[in-house]
């Protein structure tokens, strides 16, 4: 018997065996594509056939909806309406009893002008109830609902102009049955104090069987060929507006659903499912003056009956061919994967820890260069993982020099305190306070660098700063301060502002003895960023200083010995690197005539409802 597992093949010539073996499935392939081709076809016309039903219900629903609406709008046109809403709302007691009867006929009377409508509501502009009329029974709200009418008027609101139609909810009746309905609602406007004022709003309420009437008008032409159809009406969140079977309205049409695998089109509605156990197909159309969508559900029994039988014929062939077919392939890709198998079992063990497998290169095809790849991972892995073990050993070193490192800031700081001390004893108390402001500026400075801090406590340390250097001028400078209260808690970086004050205070003020100012505004701006303003009247810069300040670009060779150009350069950097594009940094200047820097950052608080709202601004003068 000739063996087929010792026939040294090539990964290529054994795909190709297997192909030619799959090719005998062909005859199953033609009978699905046939099959295929006489569903699409039928489905295509009857689909046709639907769809333009489905136009024509959505027509004849927005023809029914507006129809409401004229009746609704006329309604707040209304001169008695106008006027005693208005009475109600500003009137005396004894007005607001009589207008609140003459508004309840107004609202009997246009309740019974047309079929469906239940009645009429009337909220002030801050979403109580005032007046509120049903013919069948006193509160039309469903108690199960109470945010219902808060959510309609915040829709409303949100709303520039027209009318708002919400989704049928179930009604508070004083009957046993269940009623649905839904709501058609408008702002009501009126003049007051000699302009146009938002009065409050008006909602009317309509019976469900106004859609139900609106959607099954063409009933007849939505069952071609005498199939089963159903025509439901959902809203944006799959929710059932509309249904001929009424204990469904309220509940999600992916509820009906049964069938776990279904295909959806790109209105996220399934094209073909099984629902409440019956195997259907799905057609809808979009109604764009509601946002709702018109869904008719056909059922597939009638429509592929005959298909079926050829289908069961279809199945049970492709099904012997398949089989046939399936064993030949196992067999076959049995010898493509025992090579594999070597591969994999050498894998297993590399992740149980044995890093030294190596794999046999036997078979002499592409699998033996992908075991020749695998040992030469295997070997640059170890290698890897060598430099690896040296490289952590260096890092550990230099966590230590970095400790080390970290020691004499702290002796620094720590000698300050001494002779802080020292000159308290002498009576130096002018000495101790700079040496106590240079103390707290050196630890603020050495401490978490990168980290975020309240505004507040980032302008005490700036205040211990401006302290020190006033004494360095001789008082040559004043500052000033400009804060709201609220934004004492607000975040940012430590160190963002000190290299542009610097840059006002050694080259703004360069040669100048007396009536130099520093102002460093904070206020948030429209767009809800804060704001930090440093403006000087200085020297100013000329324009080519500017753009290089701006654009980061200052050349350290040509900057002061204090390093401020390299330190604007690192603000610069640093707002990229903490902000990205969300922050801004503008700087105007102009010869003699002063410098302003505006740093526009996100607006960041750690508990913005405890933020104190004041308006007054908090001026510090040095």
């Amino acid at each position: 018997m000739f063996k087929f597992n010792r026939l040294e093949l090539n990964y290529r010539n054994k795909l190709i065996i297997t192909f030619v073996l799959v090719v005998f499935l062909p005859s199953i392939v033609m009978h699905y594509i046939t099959y295929m081709n006489s569903t699409q076809t039928m489905t295509t016309k009857i689909n046709d056939l639907v769809t333009h039903h489905l136009i024509q219900t959505n027509k004849h629903l927005n023809a029914t909806l507006s129809m409401y609406e004229d009746t609704l709008y006329q309604l707040m046109l209304n001169e008695e309406v106008v006027h005693s809403t208005k009475k109600m709302l500003y009137g005396s007691d004894f007005e607001q009893l009589v207008y609140s009867d003459t508004l309840q006929r107004t609202f009997e009377g246009y309740t019974n002008s047309k079929a469906g409508i239940r009645g009429f509501t009337f909220f002030d502009k801050n979403g109580n109830i005032l007046l509120s009329y049903d013919k069948d029974t006193d509160m039309t709200w469903n108690p199960e609902r109470e945010g219902t009418p808060f959510l309609l008027i915040m829709k409303l609101n949100g709303m520039q102009e027209g009318p708002l139609i919400t989704a049928a909810e179930k009604l508070k009746t004083d009957s046993k049955d269940a009623q649905y309905g839904f709501h058609i609602a408008r702002k009501l406007f009126g003049i007051s104090s000699g302009r146009l004022e938002r009065m409050g709003y008006i909602v009317m309420t309509l019976d469900e069987s106004v859609l139900a009437n609106a959607i099954s008008n063409t009933s007849a032409a939505s069952s071609p060929n005498g199939i089963d159809s159903t025509i439901y009406l959902i809203d944006a969140n799959n929710i059932i507006v509309s249904s001929p079977d009424k204990s469904k309205i309220g509940a999600r049409f992916d509820d009906l659903l049964d069938d776990t695998t279904m295909r959806f089109s790109d209105s996220s509605l399934p094209e073909a499912a099984v629902i409440l156990g019956q195997a259907s197909v799905i057609n809808h159309y979009p109604n764009e003056k509601t946002g709702w969508t018109i869904v008719n559900v056909t059922s597939e029994k009638k429509m592929f009956a005959e298909l079926y039988a050829m289908q069961k014929l279809n199945i049970w062939t492709g099904s012997v061919v398949f089989l046939f077919s399936t064993l030949l392939i196992i067999y076959f890709s049995g010898l493509l994967t025992r090579s594999i198998h070597t591969i994999v079992n050498a894998m297993k063990q590399t992740e149980r820890g044995n890093l030294n497998v190596k794999v046999e290169e036997r078979t002499g095809d592409e699998i033996s260069i992908i075991a020749a790849s695998y040992n030469k991972m295997m070997a640059t892995i170890n290698e890897l993982m060598e430099e690896t073990k040296c490289a952590v050993q260096k890092q550990k070193e230099s966590e230590i020099r970095s400790l080390e490192a970290q020691i004499n800031p702290h002796f620094l700081y720590n000698t300050l305190d001494s002779i802080n001390w020292m000159a308290i004893e002498k009576d130096e108390h002018d000495i101790s306070r700079m040496l106590k402001g240079l103390a707290l500026i050196l630890r603020y400075s050495i401490s978490h660098s990168n980290k975020m801090v309240p505004l507040a406590k980032e302008l005490e340390w700036l205040e211990h700063y401006l302290y020190l250097q006033k004494h360095r001028f001789n008082d040559s400078f004043q500052y000033y301060v400009h804060l709201k209260p609220e934004l004492n808690e607000a975040k940012l970086y430590k160190l963002l502002l000190q290299p542009f004050v610097e840059n006002s205070l050694v080259h703004g003020f360069a040669g100048m003895k007396t009536g130099a100012e520093l102002h460093i505004r904070f206020y948030i701006t429209e767009i809800q960023r804060l704001c930090i303003e440093i403006e000087d009247n200085g020297c100013g810069m000329d324009e080519a200083s500017v753009s290089s300040m701006q654009n980061g670009s200052l050349d350290p060779d040509k900057s002061d010995a204090a390093g401020s150009g390299i330190g604007v350069r690192n603000v610069m950097d640093r707002l990229h690197l903490y902000y990205g594009e969300a922050a801004e940094c503008r700087i105007m200047s102009q010869k003699g005539c002063g410098t302003k820097v505006t740093l526009l950052l996100p607006i960041q608080f750690d508990n913005p409802k405890e933020a104190v709202m004041d308006n007054e601004n908090r001026n510090r003068g040095g």
